[in-house]
């Protein structure tokens, strides 16, 4: 009786042992944690737990931040900035989802959508347009009397004195009230001016290039008739290729307080650090605020016309002449030699343009010309990869009779 006793308390034992074991292992089960996220498709585990962290990346300073879950299958959203560019990424994934309750954690398997958005940011600096002032620059043409020529009669002058720096003062004050003044240039160009009586002198540019220039002074005697008042000839030397258009001639004739000057300087170049935007200002300024002056066009003589700059800005009119005079009056004062070249466009039409001087590419040919109809702005990138001297009137068929 007692063996039988003492075999049902083990018995006995033996069932709450088990039965203690079956509680414990049924409350294990609530605390195995969730290894990661596995994706639907079937890719391994993803260990998220520092997958948000603040870092910066190839120069970019990233800043990232994540939001808790705290409630089952709501959605989670990182949002990430950095400098590579803008996108959104929707990713869905089946995880065991967490919910954290006194410090345990419950597993249940579940869809979560994962938005990934990212947005440009860049922690560098933005290039913004400088508000540089490029005042005005006009040098002076001077008569110092040191070399001059004068006629046998004593009424026209011809200073010489500054011709290294591309110019020649000429004066006349006798009885011709009609005059021109032909300069033959070394280069076979004869390019004519028209001058009147007075006190004062007027600047001829030297456009041939060094060597000997002869200047001829001729009266009018009514029709096509001209008496030779006075001729000589003078060895010329000029300090550089751009000198003579790098300042103020009869047919481009300003001053530092001209009104498309100091337009230029106030308005249009401030902040142009470059010369071909400097370029690029003038031009879109004067085609879209002047207008082609038809009735001007049909009665001027081509061998006559004097531009007046302060008339024509006033107006805001002006035929070919005056646009390209304008242009190269502006460029010139803020340092960039500009060329007026007359001439022809497809064998016909007569026109002038402009071409300047740029500084690591030489002379850019016909970067603002008229083609008869219309002004154009040849483009800056073409400009600035066509080389030293490129002549980009190769385009077209273009003849270029004189240069002013």
């Amino acid at each position: 009786m007692t063996f039988n006793n003492q075999k049902t308390k083990f018995r006995i034992l033996q069932i709450f042992v088990l039965v203690f074991i079956m509680i414990f292992s049924l409350s294990s089960c609530g605390d195995d944690e969730s290894p990661g996220i596995e994706n639907t498709t079937g890719s391994q585990n993803t260990d998220t737990s520092n997958m948000l962290t603040s870092s910066t990346v190839s120069g970019f300073e990233t800043d990232t931040s994540s939001e808790s879950v705290s409630n089952i299958g709501d959605s989670h959203t990182s949002k990430t900035d950095t400098s590579q560019g803008s996108n959104s990424q929707t990713t869905k994934k089946t995880s065991g989802t967490t919910k954290s309750t006194s410090g345990k954690t419950t597993s249940k398997n579940t869809t979560v959508k994962t938005t990934a958005k990212t947005t440009a940011k860049a922690t560098t600096p933005t290039t913004t347009k400088s508000n540089t002032y490029y005042p005005p620059r006009v040098p002076s043409n001077t008569a110092p009397g040191n070399l001059v020529f004068t006629t046998s009669d004593g009424s026209g002058i011809v200073d010489y004195s500054n011709s290294s720096s591309g110019y020649i003062m000429v004066k006349y004050a006798g009885a011709y009230s009609n005059l021109r003044v032909i300069v033959s240039a070394p280069n076979g160009v004869k390019p004519q001016y028209p001058i009147y009586p007075g006190a004062d002198f007027v600047a001829l540019p030297l456009t041939g290039g060094s060597g000997t220039y002869t200047v001829s002074i001729y009266g009018n005697n009514g029709g096509n008739s001209y008496y030779t008042v006075g001729s000589t000839s003078i060895g010329v030397s000029l300090s550089s290729s751009s000198v003579a258009f790098s300042r103020p001639n009869i047919f481009c004739n300003y001053t530092s307080s001209t009104s498309c000057v100091t337009y230029a300087a106030n308005n249009l170049t401030r902040g142009c650090d470059k010369d071909l935007d400097k370029v690029s200002a003038i031009y879109n300024y004067v085609v879209k605020n002047f207008k082609y002056d038809y009735d001007k066009a049909s009665s001027v003589a081509a061998t006559a016309y004097v531009p007046n700059l302060n008339s024509v800005w006033s107006s805001k009119k002006g035929i070919c002449f005056d646009y390209a005079s304008t242009m190269a009056a502006m460029l010139r004062s803020q340092g960039i030699p500009t060329k007026v070249e007359v001439g022809y466009v497809n064998g016909n039409t007569y026109h002038a343009w402009i071409s300047t001087y740029i500084n690591g590419s030489g002379w850019v040919n016909d970067v603002i010309y008229f083609d008869g109809t219309s002004w154009k702005l040849m483009d800056p990138t073409f400009a600035s990869t066509g080389g030293i001297g490129y002549d980009w009137s190769q385009k077209a068929s273009y003849s270029v009779k004189y240069l002013y």
